[in-house]
């Protein structure tokens, strides 16, 4: 009887364990390619911003000791103890060379000797800031825009195409937040991810204009810009009539990613299936508020973040599953984009989605919180939605986008730029190396070429900051069918106790209007701060 029981207790256990082998290697992780990142021209390549699921798989991780102890190890990983795993970083050796680059230079080689002369000191400022595991893959291709069928149209200097995102929690109920592949493969996750090799075996491509590079010799802070975006200074939010242009619908909402896949039926329509929405990124997760921060001057609020777990909830709680043609044909149609704007009306998110829209077209409005307490302010401009705050923004007002007194009337090498100047919206100062950059424009910063504040954002994505403990913690990979199922504890933002910060007080001075803004900015920010009601901005 006790050989009985024992051979149904061990059957048992191996069809348990099969049943979770085949799990783990069926499944396949939730992840995507965002939309290209323009830079060095007036305009964005991209009108259209919508995610397309990209095929990742998932496996046990790999043991040095034999199949069978390395499977029992790892399902012990995962049903006993998840977090068994957690300080592997501690045993890795930060990389002297953290970037594995390939050129492919398809102009005079003048132009290509240039960026190659540019790269070789791009990895020495990103060693001094930072501690770097495993190697980042770049693809840089240098060539004419106006020779080419793909850029033909643009007169930007580069075009990034950002890496892959995938997932994330970083607790098993935590949740969850989208994640560039390029931190992912410094981070510990509960599951092995795999990607084929082949054409798109890199991290993050970079594509040159040979036709906007002129007689400039110096691009090192050019690509340093580029590389950050790829590191996931980069957002994916976007307003609702930009993910689906053409439909009609609002622009004035700001909604996380949207999974829609584009079919071409005929030579005269699309079939567009809207599927779900996906996490926004860990990067927008630290969206604060700028205007609330000088009406409490400073004090620590959790309510500062522009998103709370309302808008967060869009992921599991907001059903898609809706097929319209583009033209659209059928009244069918129609009742479904009117279903889609019932939804989203409906949604409990949707104040806050359409405050962030309202914040991002008022100068000096949005930020982003890092965990040292560093506020950066993000370039936002008045009247006028750019989506650029993935850069930093200028000490100065500028009328728009495209108009820009104050850098009209100056000479470039006697503007301010400040410590983060890097990552400012355009590529200033090329006609200077990147240590004269440094010492003109910050020469007290830590780390030289990456302000404080820049390093600062990415160790609060999940990056390790030179010297510092590296970040041990054990992050969950998500598969596509578990986003519904989630079961979410605590808030999506830190709690005032939460925030590290090492007084009671942010300091808001970096953040308030300098004296060459504009009246009408100056105006907005002292009646927020002398007014007990007001909180948003008055249009």
């Amino acid at each position: 009887m006790k050989n009985f029981i024992s051979k149904n207790v061990l059957l048992s256990w191996l069809c348990l364990c099969v049943f979770i082998i085949s799990k783990v290697y069926s499944q396949s992780i939730l992840g995507f390619r965002p939309s290209e990142v323009t830079h060095g021209s007036n305009i964005h390549i991209n009108n259209k911003k919508n995610y397309n699921i990209k095929k990742f798989n998932v496996s046990v991780k790999e043991d040095d000791s034999g199949f069978f102890s390395s499977i029992f190890n790892s399902f012990k990983k995962y049903i006993i103890n998840p977090n068994e795993e957690e300080n592997e970083n501690q045993y890795r050796v930060p990389l002297e060379q953290p970037f594995e680059v390939e050129y492919q230079c398809l102009n005079d080689e003048k132009y290509c000797n240039r960026i190659k002369s540019s790269f070789e000191k791009v990895p020495g400022y990103f060693t001094r800031a930072l501690d770097i595991y495993t190697p980042i893959k770049l693809r840089i291709n240098i060539f004419s825009f106006s020779n080419s069928e793909k850029r033909r149209t643009s007169n930007a200097l580069a075009v990034t195409t950002p890496p892959p995102y995938l997932v994330l929690k970083d607790s098993i109920n935590g949740w969850p937040f989208s994640y560039p592949l390029t931190l992912i493969k410094q981070l510990n996750t509960d599951v092995k991810i795999q990607y084929s090799p082949g054409d798109d075996d890199y991290d993050i491509e970079i594509d040159v204009n040979t036709d906007q590079m002129g007689d400039y010799e110096y691009f090192t802070g050019m690509l340093a810009h580029e590389i950050l975006h790829g590191m996931g200074i980069y957002y994916l939010i976007q307003p609702l009539s930009s993910m689906l242009p053409n439909f009609n619908v609002t622009s004035k909402i700001i909604v996380p990613p949207l999974n829609v896949v584009e079919t071409e039926n005929s030579e005269y329509d699309n079939e567009i299936e809207i599927k779900s929405f996906l996490p926004p990124s860990v990067y927008e997760k630290n969206f604060v508020d700028l205007e609330k921060m000088v009406k409490f001057n400073g004090s620590l609020s959790e309510n500062y973040y522009f998103f709370n777990d309302d808008y967060y909830r869009a992921v599991k709680d907001i059903s898609l599953d809706y097929n319209i043609h583009q033209p659209i044909q059928l009244e069918t149609e129609k009742e479904q984009l009117k279903q889609l704007n019932d939804t989203l009306y409906n949604w409990e998110g949707y104040q806050e989605a359409n405050d962030f829209y309202q914040a991002s077209i008022s100068s000096s409005s949005i930020g982003f919180l890092t965990k040292e307490g560093d506020i950066i302010k993000l370039q936002t401009y008045e009247n006028e939605y750019t989506g650029d705050f993935f850069h930093v923004s200028t000490a100065y007002e500028c009328e728009s986008k495209e108009k820009c007194t104050v850098e009209e009337k100056t000479d470039q090498h006697k503007l301010q730029y400040g410590p983060n100047f890097v990552m400012l919206s355009k590529y200033y100062l090329l006609d200077l190396t990147a240590e004269q950059k440094i010492e003109l424009c910050s020469p007290n910063n830590t780390y030289g070429l990456l302000g404080d504040g820049l390093v600062h954002i990415l160790t609060t994505l999940g990056w390790t900051e030179k010297g510092h403990q590296p970040n041990t913690k054990l992050y969950y990979v998500l598969m596509e069918d578990e986003l519904k199922t989630l079961q979410l504890e605590g808030s999506a933002n830190p709690t005032s106790e939460q925030l590290k910060i090492n007084n009671d007080r942010l300091n808001i001075a970096a953040i308030l209007p300098s004296s060459s803004s504009s009246n009408l900015i100056f105006k907005k920010f002292l009646w927020i701060f002398l007014s007990s009601n007001v909180f948003f901005f008055i249009i």
